[in-house]
């Protein structure tokens, strides 16, 4: 049996990816504080639940998407009055790394 993904199943797979790699970056103190007890930086606890947190509104916006000029939507990058970017695509609304 082939199963054929479509737009939302792939850009959500893509979207994990690029959580796990964000947060891969930063594991060991997850690891540290498993095996030595030592205190994750909080800075560093902040940016792994914002990743997190960043993961889900892409994912709920990518299935939200009732049509494909609703996907397409979600890669323009939001511009000031004189076309200058203001923040990241929606589908790619990660927070900068610590």
């Amino acid at each position: 049996q082939m199963v054929n993904l479509g737009l939302k199943s792939i850009w959500v797979a893509q979207t994990k990816t690029t959580a796990n790699s964000l947060l891969s970056t930063s594991d060991w103190y997850v690891t540290r504080k498993a095996e030595a007890d030592t205190a994750i930086p909080s800075d560093i606890s902040k940016y792994r639940a914002d990743v997190r947190t960043a993961t889900k509104t892409i994912e709920d916006k990518i299935n939200g998407c009732a049509n494909l000029d609703a996907f397409k939507a979600l890669f323009v990058v939001p511009t000031d009055s004189d076309n200058n970017p203001t923040g990241n695509a929606p589908i790619y609304d990660f927070p900068d790394e610590v």
